[in-house]
């Protein structure tokens, strides 16, 4: 009996189950003619299966088993190995097919984004890239994140890369899988809880920590949020969607502000509580002309009244200086950051003095 290592799917070749059973015909001394009277087969059937024409079936597996003493596990792993071998041909070959869709990809942004490696190229990118969005082919990919783009809600009227969406997409789900495997189920009200205390987390200098006390509120609540960097020709600032029941927010720093930041964080969460599992929302920012749709003016509204209560909104327009901004936002226990940055679109004033109090901030600072 002779004991057979399976074959490393990284070489280019696997072992025959024919060839090996023709090697121990030969050591026992036994023709194909007599093996085929022992086992009761055809002659013919032996020879296709020495070949690799026909198959080594768990029938006959067992009888080699019982004939030559070779386990017949061992017998169907060979044979399971050669169809995956020619099996992995094929589809080299068909992949062969997609190189010129796979070379469309900014390829420099796919090894940035570690998506594919630097030395990834021909087939190897192509299978690289399928993997990625987990479809089997361009058709497949197109279907599953080109075509359902067209019922997204977008916040904005600029024209954007499909494809580059697609990928930001998938990057932000990717990113939150492991969170999701911890969410608890999604509970509306722990929810609404987090986002009344999100302005508060503003004040903290240390916006990495603040986006992690952020995460944890709104885990607690069963909702995932991360933060995945913009992709140039997107134009997106955050998207709110629905993966097996659990609802993720996605946010770039579109405008590294860190007003921008969480306003986008407030508005996502609007859509989770006041649209919840109707659509999946790419927005572009507060700065965006929302007014033709009521979904996005009811989200801009509720992360206005988190960040300004209604209450102040005379006070906050009739403020002219960088001192009444500061005045204002101790008032509100929240940073005069965010203050400026509904002063600013409340009186469309985006230079000056006042404008200068909205924080930048670089994305380096947020958990990627």
């Amino acid at each position: 009996m002779t004991t057979y290592i399976a074959t490393d799917p990284q070489f280019d070749f696997a072992p025959r189950p024919g060839r090996v059973l023709q090697r121990e015909l030969d050591a026992a001394g036994i023709s194909q003619a007599q093996l085929a009277a022992r086992t009761g087969l055809s002659t013919k059937h032996i020879n296709l299966v020495i070949k690799g024409t026909a198959a080594l079936s768990p029938d006959v597996a067992v009888t080699l088993e019982q004939i030559l003493g070779t386990p017949a596990e061992t017998w169907l792993h060979l044979e399971a190995e050669r169809q995956v071998h020619e099996a992995r041909k094929e589809r080299s070959e068909v992949l062969e097919g997609y190189v010129s869709w796979a070379n469309s990809f900014p390829r420099q942004l796919l090894i940035d984004r570690k998506v594919i490696n630097e030395s990834d190229a021909g087939t190897s990118l192509v299978a690289k890239l399928l993997s990625f969005f987990s479809v089997a082919s361009p058709s497949a990919y197109a279907k599953t994140w080109l075509e359902p783009q067209a019922s997204y809600k977008r916040s904005q009227v600029h024209s954007i890369d499909a494809d580059l969406t697609a990928l930001w997409l998938r990057l932000s789900e990717l990113r939150a899988a492991e969170l999701i495997e911890a969410a608890p189920v999604y509970d509306p009200a722990k929810l609404k809880a987090a986002a009344d205390l999100l302005p508060k987390l503003t004040m903290s200098d240390d916006v990495g920590h603040a986006f992690a006390e952020a995460q944890e509120l709104l885990l607690a609540a069963g909702v995932v949020l991360v933060f995945v960097p913009e992709i140039s020709n997107t134009r997106i600032s955050g998207v709110s969607r629905w993966k097996n029941g659990t609802p993720i927010i996605a946010v770039t720093i579109r405008y590294k502000t860190l007003d921008g930041l969480w306003f986008t964080i407030l508005h996502e969460i609007a859509h989770v509580l006041l649209h919840p599992k109707r659509s999946t929302f790419v927005d572009d920012g507060f700065k965006a002309d929302d007014d033709a749709d009521e979904q996005e003016t009811a989200a801009n509204e509720f992360a206005q009244d988190h960040l300004i209560p209604p209450t102040y909104r005379a006070q906050l327009v009739a403020t002219k200086t960088v001192i009444g901004i500061i005045s204002l936002a101790e008032e509100l226990g929240i940073s005069p950051a965010l203050v400026a940055g509904q002063w600013a679109f409340r009186t469309n004033t985006w230079g000056g003095s006042i404008a200068k109090l909205r924080k930048k901030i670089d994305p380096a600072e947020l958990p990627a």
